[in-house]
């Protein structure tokens, strides 16, 4: 079956986010619009992926575990793990840079419940570097039956190819913005398994263009097609 999907959602958990982006709004537009699988992929951070899920599961829009983790290389790395709690023991095992955030410098930092009421912030800024090289992220995540995967090559902020000059050896899916060209996807699809995503920071920027073909709108389907 076709899957629409957009794995590269931020809420307002990240720093550079809409307020407005609190689970219920971005399930509730990913449904309106006719998307069937999203993930809350915030810079490395999970608060508001489990609220999300629950909300997903009330929605009918499949809410897959993710962060977006960003290396000491300062890569951005898309992070897509099958349950919740596999999720939180590789976020558990994370450590990062520590410095207080500055909401007038960086940016508001919301933790929502399932009605968008606000019930945290963390202090510590979201932006920053985790002690984890590019190389060192992928068994890392796939010892928690996870899946790494490159984020926005196609972009000069925080792309691999841009920061390394090429896509590492261990990868085999790649992941480009919707700003892609036709020729970039046909480069990339000719060696890699390539995800197009969004990466939105406002409701407005949610893609619902990006088809999978899966055996069934499930993670674990997701999953076999990657894996595959």
């Amino acid at each position: 079956m076709q899957v629409r999907y957009d794995f590269h959602i931020h809420s307002g958990l990240s720093p550079c986010s809409e307020n407005d982006m609190t689970p219920s709004n971005i399930v509730g537009f990913a449904k309106l619009i006719g998307i069937d699988m999203i993930a809350i992929s915030d810079h490395n951070a999970i608060g508001n992926v489990e609220v999300a899920m629950k909300i997903g599961d009330a929605f009918g829009v499949v809410v897959v575990p993710a962060i977006e983790l960003q290396t000491s290389e300062e890569i951005h790395i898309l992070c897509l793990f099958e349950t919740f709690e596999n999720l939180k023991k590789f976020h558990e095992k994370l450590c990062f840079l520590r410095i207080k955030n500055r909401p007038d410098l960086y940016g508001q930092q919301y933790l929502f419940d399932e009605d968008d009421n606000i019930t945290g912030s963390p202090e510590d800024l979201l932006l920053t570097s985790s002690t984890l090289s590019s190389q060192q992220v992928k068994p890392l995540v796939e010892s928690f039956d996870g899946i790494a995967i490159p984020a926005h090559i196609d972009r000069e902020a925080n792309g691999m190819v841009q920061i390394l000059g090429t896509v590492t050896d261990e990868f085999d899916i790649v992941e480009l913005s919707t700003k892609a060209s036709s020729d970039e996807v046909a480069k990339y699809q000719k060696k890699y398994k390539v995800l197009i995503d969004s990466d939105a920071h406002m409701l407005s920027q949610i893609s619902g263009e990006s088809e999978l073909t899966l055996a069934d709108k499930t993670v674990p389907a997701l999953f076999n097609y990657l894996r595959g």
